[in-house]
């Protein structure tokens, strides 16, 4: 059965925001992402984290919760229902934690090709490299996210 769901959409650089989706279905949650749905959860929140499958080319996000790898491109979260293999809408509560769980965007930087999130790991890895780049070759840094350092105006 298709019903509305209450949802919080987060977007890099962005705070959750919550929306609503005409109904509680794959093709819903998909057409938010943009493409294929991969799904994680937040137990016993009973909370479902849904983000893309193919994250190629979309900017980080946020890091999730324990430091333990992060979600690239726009998510949402959704509850679990009771009963049923749909979606369910997040509770008052539910969106009220997970707004302050996601608060603050994340801040990342890439060396090469791999993504931190931690600027002591890319310290780390920037000085392994010091010695294995011959004269000459070089490494792109990548930051995203984080306050903007520029000049006040």
């Amino acid at each position: 059965m298709k019903q509305k769901m209450d949802i919080l959409i987060v977007e890099p650089g962005k705070v959750p925001r919550p929306a609503a989706l005409p109904d509680n279905t794959l093709e819903a949650v998909e057409a938010v992402l943009g493409g294929t749905a991969q799904v994680g959860c937040f137990l016993p929140q009973r909370v479902l984290l849904i983000s893309r499958e193919d994250t190629g080319g979309l900017a980080p996000n946020r890091c999730m919760p324990g430091g333990k790898g992060f979600v690239s491109g726009t998510f949402l979260l959704c509850g679990i229902p009771e009963e049923g293999c749909l979606f369910d809408s997040l509770t008052p509560g539910q969106q009220k934690e997970f707004q302050e769980l996601f608060a603050r965007p994340g801040e990342f930087m890439m060396v090469g090709s791999e993504t931190y999130a931690d600027p002591d790991d890319v310290a780390d890895k920037v000085y392994s490299l010091w010695d294995t780049l011959k004269n000459g070759e070089t490494v792109v840094l990548t930051k995203w996210g984080g306050q903007d350092r520029g000049v006040a105006v």
